[in-house]
């Protein structure tokens, strides 16, 4: 039972991480986008939002 539940926190640590790469990498690149080409990724903030919301429900 101890090795399930080890795994299973290695799992939500491995999404969390993954969820909070992809907000990164998402708020950085629209930032860098609105400020060198005047235009960005409109889906980004969106996207942002839903992933800060699951990485705090897990």
């Amino acid at each position: 039972m101890n090795r399930f539940l080890d795994g299973y926190c290695r799992v939500l640590d491995a999404l969390i991480a993954l969820a909070l790469a992809v907000m990164v990498v998402l708020v950085f690149g629209n930032v860098v986008l609105r400020y060198a080409f005047n235009s960005g990724i409109t889906v980004s903030e969106e996207v942002s939002r839903w992933l800060f919301v699951w990485l705090t429900f897990l």
